[in-house]
This record gives structure tokens, C-alpha cells and sequence, in this order.
């Protein structure tokens, strides 16, 4: 992999702190060139751009430097990624992602406040200055003081009452409370190729590849179908599988608060990370004021300690909606999306622990890995020395010619001899650790750290806890932590989250952000493959160092042909212009069609739109939708040209049907007709 030379953090920094050259000016403000609030929506950014190009545009005797500005703010305005970029640091792409990546670390680091605890002296004085005395017992609190220690005290102990309506029909919990059938979206016949489980035990006994797996004839409230693309082998995922993590719920601290582990019905479908694209939603998914989703949208599945996985190892997933977290289509590869919590807990890592700065030193175990793959290139990027232990096997050599193309200042064989181990490290004094493994390798990091070092667990491939010895903790101040990121998104929230997301984005798209893993295809996956799959990234065999699979369940191309057939068929079962609003009270029909599967290959090409139909007029007449042609003249778009131009671009067809909605066509199903013609598939 090429490494390009990066400037220092400091360099980055100090030119922002240099007084404003005399002729320099202002670069201008792409909401107020627009005429736009920040919090626009996509389609407010859309019209204003509109009525901007009414009166500005060359054509009708504008200027052409105003219109060549307002063309940047609405270029910026309408990508959320460029749109991420700019409202962070107030420039449209040109300062680079990895510029901003240090910059903004740097400065969070300068100006983030030290957390306190409570300070008794400052209390007491505090007391003094009221002529306040200490009560009897101990407390005497205002009402608001009081409610604050109660808010304050319900941190990870789960949800306190005031359950909302939405609360109890996704609840699990209250199996008997259900919605009604208004919202469901009943389904054909699905079948899908999905990697499960009878029981839980070891992984590679257990897991086996069903090339039928029926799905629900469904979609119930609040539920979406997921065509998926790509999910990453993790530990969590085979811990899953391993074992009913229910037993927890019966034993403190778990058994003392709300926040208990859902159980795991059996057979169930594997898999808690992956990225798919929705092709159908219940009806009131859309509308939702949490978690809505529409049709063609890109999800990740949430980070979720507590709750049962949502089984994504599978090419269709029925999935509740509030486990997704909506990202911008091809936010980045779909490899880098598969392993999305790896690069994000990387960044977490290094961003919340060690109070690091750039020449500091960091050390961590499985760095090959791509947690640790991301903590070499980040610290790269930060002028953060790494130390990178790997395992002791036959592909050291080209383990560690990786890491090196990728960053890693240092790469040393993680073994058992701590004296080669400390001599290897010289004078160097890691201000963090980072640790996979647990166990004994935990604790040989802890021996590495600095005084005041601290070492943060974020996996436990051994399963056991590192033992600190008394001595680091006490007289040293070596301390302990643990990282979860699905707890890091319960605190801190999705839209947190999201903006994490769309920063490594930024960083992968600069090419910034490079990972290695095997790609495992599960369609027609035979049980040697899937083993191999399992266990890649456990050992590495000579010549070849062990990777991470990530297993390839679909593409863009095979979500938008399932969902065309699906939309066909929903029709066909009702007969009905409007496929999601079967007749009151008719149960739908049933095909004798075999299940509708993910296509293996792509269906016959097409004649063109513009091939087929003159104008818009035409394409609508033929579609028995004749009564909308009055819209597409009104808002000249009557060229079949123009709608394929539109359907072209990235997310293009999504594009389409938001302005057919604007247009007043206000039936899903009308709309999905006129889009599948365009794009050919109808």
C-alpha cells in the first residue's frame, strides 16, 4: 500500500493562529449564498437552488461568477459528505480530510475541560457561604439537586418508565402487545442464503449455510427488508453464536438493573455487523419521528449490547428499523462499511484514552487486525508513535511488511518472552495500550505502559482478563478500562455516531484509510469454506498472514433487481395500482411462483427508456398513468433524456422519487412504475 508524506499536526495548527493577510477575503457562506437556514433539509437546499437558478443562471442575463459560486454552495450543500466537510471546517473539500482529522484532534485535545468528581472542599465552602449546616442524615438536597443525583444515577441502568406507545409495540419484552395490521406490509413468498445456528455452541460446529432460509410474510410495524451487502466475521459475532449471553441476567450487577440481555429464539440467523440497502418497509416506517427509513436508503446495524443479533449473515434480513443507522450511500466501500465498528473503535480508542499528543507512544496487541490496521494508520496521520505486537507465527515477516507500508513504527513478535519483549522496547514508555487479547498478553502490555499509562480492553479473544500486578496499579497508576462501543452509541447517541461515520469517511475516501481482509462469498459456500471463513483471523499460515473475512452476501446491482421483482409481486398479489395497500380485509394472495431469491446474475438487458418512448407523455401513457403528464410539463421535465440523466447519478433514482413526491404523485406504488421505467427494469 503507498504511504504519501503527512504534515505535522502543529503545521496544520499554526497557520490558523497567523493574522489574516491584508487582501485575503472571507470565503462566502454557502447557506446565505443560497438563502438556506444550516438545518435545511436536502429538498429546501434542492428548491432554493432552483429559484437561485431562475434568476441567476447565464442563460437569463445573470452573472456568471455568481452562478459559478452558487453551483459550489449547491455541489456542497447536497452531498452529505462535502456537506459534513464544510460545515466542520467552513470549506468545500479543499482542506483535506486528513488536514481536519488532526486538526480537529489536536484541538479537542488543547480544549477539552478535565472531567471532575465531586470536590469536598469546594462544597463545603459553598455550604458556608448559605449558613447551610449538614442534615442528620447526611442529605439535604433542593428538589432540582435531588432530581439530578436520580437522572444522574439511572446512567446504564436501562429505561426508567415513561414508555411511549412506540416504546411497547417494539418492545420485545411485551410479546402480547402487537400493532394492528394497518401498518404491516405483507410480503410474497422469500427465501434467502443465510449462515445459522440450531444451538449454541462452538462456531464452527454449529454454524452451517441454508441456502432456503424462509423469511417472514411480513414487514411488521416498524419493520424494514434489508437487501444485505457485506458483514465483517467478528468476535462478538462468534460469542453470540458460543453462547446465550441470558445467563448474565441472573447474576449482579446484571440482575439489578433494567438492562438485560434479550434471549435468542432457536434456529436463528448469525450476525450483528453489516452494511445492506433497504427494499421494503412496513408502512409506517417512512413517517416514523425515530429511525425513519425509506426504500434504496443505505444501513449499517446499530452497535447493540443488550438486545438479540439481528441475524444480518444472510443475502434478506427482516429487521426493525431502530437497529439500523441510516449512512450515506456509498459512504465508502462496502469492505470498509462491513468493518465500520473496527475503524470506529480504533478512533475511539485513541481519541478518549491517554490524553495523547503527537509524539506520544502507544502500544497495542493484534495489531494485524483491523482495529488494529486503523489505530496504525490514525496514529500515522497524528505523529503517534506505534508499537504493534503480532503473533509469533510463520507470517511474521509479511505481517509486519504490512503494517510497515501501513504506518506501524514498530512491529515486534507477540510471545511469551518478556525479557526479549522489554529489551525490544528500549527507552520507549507507551502512554496507552490497547488490548484484543486479554489474559497474559494484557498483562505484558501493562508491564510496557508509562506511569499514570493506562490500558483499555475493547476484546477478549482469550476470554480472561489481564492480571495487573498490585504493584503497577498502586505505585505506578496503571489503570484498567474497558470499551464497548455499542455502550459508547447508548451514551452518546446515534447522530454522534453518524458524525463519526461520515469523519472516517472522509479519511477512507482521501485514501487515508486502507484495510486488508478475506473476502468469503456465502452464496454457494460449501462447510470447509465457511470454517476457513470462521477462523482466518486466527492464525496466519506461511506466506500469508491471518485476515478478518468478510462475508459477501449481495451487491447494489442484485438489492435493485430484488427490489423491482418485489414491487411487481406485491402488485400482482393485490392487483392494485398502489402495492402497499392490499384490499381491506383480503388475505393476500398466494403464488405458486418459488420463493423470490437474490438474483445470481442480471437479468436480460433492457431497451433504454429514451429507446423506447419519445417523451415522458409516452412512457406515462404506457403506464396507465397518462393523468400525471400535466406535472412533468408543468415542471419541464417532459425530456426521457433528462430522467435518465437523473437516474444516473449516485443516488440518483432516491433523487427521482423525491421529486415525483414534490410533483403530487402521492402513491408510492405510482411512483416506483415510473422509476423502474426510467432506469429500464419495468
Amino acid at each position: 500500500l503507498a504511504s504519501r508524506p503527512l504534515l505535522s499536526v502543529a503545521q496544520n495548527i499554526l497557520p490558523l493562529r497567523q493574522p489574516r493577510r491584508p487582501h485575503s477575503m472571507a470565503p462566502p457562506d454557502f447557506y446565505a449564498l443560497l438563502g438556506v437556514d444550516r438545518a435545511a433539509t436536502n429538498e429546501q437546499v434542492r428548491n432554493a437552488y432552483r429559484d437561485c437558478a431562475m434568476q441567476h443562471h447565464p442563460d437569463r442575463g445573470g452573472d456568471p461568477a455568481v452562478w459559478s459560486a452558487l453551483q459550489r454552495a449547491y455541489d456542497t450543500l447536497s452531498d452529505p459528505q462535502k456537506r459534513a466537510v464544510y460545515d466542520r471546517t467552513k470549506q468545500d473539500g479543499s482542506v483535506g480530510a486528513e488536514k481536519a482529522f488532526g486538526q480537529a484532534f489536536a484541538e479537542k485535545g488543547e480544549g477539552a475541560a478535565q472531567q471532575r468528581g465531586l470536590s469536598i472542599e469546594a462544597e463545603m465552602a459553598e455550604a458556608k457561604g448559605k449558613g447551610s449546616t449538614l442534615a442528620a442524615a447526611g442529605f439535604d438536597m433542593s428538589h432540582a439537586q435531588g432530581f439530578e443525583a436520580w437522572m444522574r444515577n439511572q446512567k446504564g441502568m436501562g429505561k426508567q418508565s415513561f414508555y411511549t406507545a412506540e416504546d411497547l409495540l417494539r418492545s420485545r419484552q411485551y410479546g402480547n402487545i402487537e400493532a394492528t395490521e394497518s401498518t404491516a406490509q405483507p410480503l410474497p413468498a422469500l427465501s434467502a442464503t443465510a449462515v445459522r445456528f440450531d444451538a449454541h455452541g462452538p462456531p464452527e460446529e454449529v454454524l452451517y449455510v441454508d441456502r432456503a432460509c424462509s423469511l417472514p410474510d411480513k414487514l411488521a410495524h416498524g419493520e424494514v427488508l434489508v437487501h444485505m451487502l457485506a458483514a465483517c466475521v467478528t468476535d462478538e459475532d462468534l460469542l453470540r453464536v458460543q453462547t446465550p449471553l441470558t445467563v448474565l441476567n441472573d447474576f449482579p450487577p446484571f440482575n439489578r438493573t433494567n438492562n438485560k440481555w434479550e434471549a435468542v429464539p432457536l434456529p436463528a440467523t448469525a450476525g450483528v455487523e453489516g452494511v445492506g440497502v433497504v427494499i421494503a418497509t412496513a408502512k409506517n416506517v417512512p413517517t416514523l419521528k425515530d429511525h425513519p427509513l425509506e426504500v434504496k436508503d443505505w444501513v449499517l446495524l446499530r452497535p447493540e449490547a443488550r438486545r438479540r443479533p439481528a441475524g444480518c449473515w444472510s443475502t434478506m434480513a427482516v429487521v426493525d428499523s431502530s437497529m439500523l443507522v441510516k449512512v450515506p450511500a456509498q459512504l465508502m466501500p462496502v469492505r470498509h462499511l462491513a468493518c465500520s465498528r473496527s475503524l470506529c473503535t480504533a478512533y475511539r480508542l485513541l481519541e478518549d484514552y491517554g490524553s495523547l499528543r503527537p509524539g506520544d507512544t502507544i502500544i497495542q496487541n493484534a495489531a494485524d487486525l483491523p482495529v488494529g490496521q486503523a489505530v496504525v494508520q490514525l496514529c500515522k496521520m497524528l505523529k503517534i508513535r506505534s508499537i504493534n505486537l503480532v503473533p509469533d507465527d510463520e507470517a511474521f515477516e509479511q505481517t509486519k511488511e504490512l503494517l510497515v507500508q501501513l504506518g506501524a513504527s514498530h512491529v515486534l513478535r507477540d510471545n511469551a518472552k518478556v525479557g526479549e519483549f522489554i529489551d525490544a522496547l528500549g527507552q520507549m514508555m507507551p502512554r496507552l495500550g490497547i488490548d484484543s487479547l486479554g489474559g497474559e498478553a494484557g498483562k505484558r502490555m501493562s508491564v510496557a505502559l508509562r506511569p499514570g499509562g493506562q490500558l483499555v480492553m475493547h476484546s477478549l479473544q482469550t476470554g480472561q482478563v489481564p492480571t495487573i500486578s498490585p504493584s503497577l496499579l498502586m505505585y505506578q497508576q496503571i489503570s484498567l478500562h474497558g470499551f464497548n462501543m455499542a455502550q459508547w452509541v447508548d451514551e452518546n447517541g446515534v447522530e454522534a455516531y453518524k458524525d463519526m461515520l461520515n469523519t472516517i469517511g472522509e479519511l477512507v475516501q482521501a485514501g487515508n484509510l486502507e484495510l486488508a481482509t478475506a473476502e468469503a462469498p456465502v452464496r454457494g459456500m460449501e462447510p470447509s469454506a465457511l470454517k476457513a471463513a470462521l477462523s482466518s483471523h486466527r492464525r496466519g499460515a506461511a506466506g500469508r498472514p491471518r485476515e478478518r473475512s468478510v462475508l459477501v452476501l449481495g451487491s447494489e446491482a442484485a438489492a435493485n433487481e430484488v427490489y423491482f421483482e418485489l414491487q411487481a409481486s406485491i402488485r400482482s398479489m393485490y392487483g392494485a395500482d398502489e402495492p402497499q395497500t392490499p384490499a381491506a380485509g383480503a388475505p393476500p394472495a398466494q403464488s405458486a411462483a418459488p420463493p423470490l431469491q437474490s438474483p445470481v446474475a442480471a437479468s436480460p438487458q433492457r431497451p433504454r427508456a429514451s429507446e423506447r418512448w419519445g417523451d415522458a407523455a409516452e412512457m406515462l401513457a404506457e403506464l396507465s398513468l397518462s393523468q400525471y403528464a400535466s406535472a412533468f410539463e408543468e415542471e419541464e421535465m417532459t425530456s426521457i433524456e433528462l430522467l435518465e440523466d437523473i437516474v444516473s447519478r449516485g443516488d440518483g433514482e432516491k433523487e427521482l422519487m423525491d421529486a415525483l413526491k414534490e410533483m403530487g404523485i402521492k402513491k408510492m406504488g405510482h411512483r416506483q412504475a415510473i422509476v423502474g421505467a426510467v432506469v429500464g427494469k419495468l
